[in-house]
């Protein structure tokens, strides 16, 4: 069983890199070049279908997770769609105010602040139960 939970750990990692790159890869693409609506349009699924299947390990890998593991999970994923909804909300009230410019403020833009936002949950989490003073298998 511990073999079996290393080795989903450290695929879920293979699949998080896989999508992080093939996000990158089709930002600057879609960004950068003269990419035909067709292929960008290939481009974006390629992503998504690689974002879910990142999500799918990674859930399938939370279910070999201990109890106290999983609560941390589950409370840094709830702080994280918090903090997100926080942030959409006052986007969106702050634009009727101000007319925000999508340059800035536009989906890709604020995407990346929702992985900041899993990873602020998951310290709080962590600290929480002191996940990183003892061992939790």
């Amino acid at each position: 069983m511990d073999n079996q939970k290393k080795h989903l750990g450290s695929r879920v990692g293979v699949y998080a890199v896989i999508w992080l790159f093939s996000y990158l890869g089709s930002f600057f693409a879609l960004r950068s070049l003269d990419v035909p609506r067709e292929a960008g349009i290939m481009l974006v699924i390629v992503t998504g279908l690689a974002f879910a299947v990142f999500i799918y390990k990674y859930y399938r890998n939370i279910s070999f997770m201990d109890e106290v593991q999983v609560r941390v999970q589950i409370e840094a994923v709830v702080i994280a769609f918090s903090l997100a909804l926080l942030l959409v909300m006052i986007l969106g009230l702050l634009d009727l105010v101000v007319l925000l410019n999508k340059e800035n403020w536009g989906y890709r833009h604020i995407t990346p602040v929702f992985v900041i936002f899993y990873f602020i949950g998951l310290f709080i989490s962590k600290r929480k139960y002191s996940m990183d003073d003892e061992k939790h298998d």
